[in-house]
Formats: C-alpha cells, structure tokens, sequence
C-alpha cells in the first residue's frame, strides 16, 4: 500500500471513530439542540443571517427542514415562545415555504404541497413587491408574528423543524 493509501485508510478510520464518539455522548437525547414547542421540536437560529437557500441548508445539516406551521395552534405556541424569550424578540425568521415555482402559490418544502396555514397581516401580504418577494418568512409586526412574504435573499435567522424525533 502506497502513501496515500494508509492517509486515505486513516481519515476513514477518523471518520468512523468520530461518528462512534458522538452517538456514544449523545447521551440518548437524539432531539438536541431542538427545543419542544406544543407537538414539534424546533431548532431556533438567532447567531447568524442567512438567505432562504442558505437556511434550508443549515437546517438540512441538522436532518431537518425549514419549519412549515400547520395550524393557528402551531403558530401560537411558536409566537408565544418566541415573543416570551429575550433572545428572539426583535428578529425575523425564515419559514420552509415560496412560491418560487407559481407566483403566488406558497408550497411547502415539508413536502411540496400548498402552504397547509398562512397568517398573512390582513390585507397587505403577500403582496409580491417588486416582483421580488418569493420565501415567507415569520414576521414580528406590532408584538404579533405574522408571515410575510420576502426576497429570498434577504438576510434572516433560521427556524428548523426536526422530520421525526427518533
């Protein structure tokens, strides 16, 4: 065996003896660093902005997706928890919906169907400015979250909804 061999035979040793070491200190909990809120656990991202394309990635790396809300119950307990935590007060936050694909059809990243609840603020979204506005986003507009709808490439935080706790 060649040099690169035994180098290429170590980083896979490495690699496996890692993913060894983190399950073992996973110590059971295989919902971390997802919080539970009401039926889902949620990942909350409020270190760093990123674009729509760039959340479902970082949610991706977590074997989950951007967070899609399915009911009035599920937006007010994730309004509730978030407007009741001081680190979430103030910031804006990507959702796993856009209408990218039909304008004004917001789809679901969960599972590529229709947005299945929107809580637009009434009358004025989405409203598609400049032809520009494309990913929704969950949106804090006078002590109320709201979803809006947003240019993809604008800079938010990330929710991130766990597929299936294990």
């Amino acid at each position: 065996m060649g040099l690169t061999q035994y180098f290429i035979l170590i980083l896979c040793f490495a690699g496996v003896l890692s993913n060894v070491i983190n399950i073992s200190n996973s110590g059971g909990n295989e919902t971390q660093p997802f919080i539970e809120i009401g039926s889902k656990y949620y990942l909350i991202n409020t270190t760093v902005e990123m674009n729509w394309f760039e959340a479902m990635i970082y949610c991706r790396n977590f074997d989950s997706y951007l967070a899609v809300i399915e009911s009035e119950a599920e937006m007010n307990a994730l309004s509730s928890y978030l407007i009741t935590n001081e680190g979430h007060i103030g910031k804006n936050f990507w959702l796993g919906a856009n209408d990218l694909v039909d304008e004004g059809k917001f789809m679901s990243v969960k599972d590529g169907r229709t947005m299945p609840y929107a809580k637009w603020l009434g009358g004025h979204q989405p409203r598609d400015y400049d032809r520009n506005e494309d990913c929704v986003q969950l949106w804090l507009f006078n002590n109320i979250f709201y979803m809006n709808d947003k240019n993809c490439w604008a800079k938010l935080y990330a929710i991130c909804e766990l597929r299936q706790p294990k």
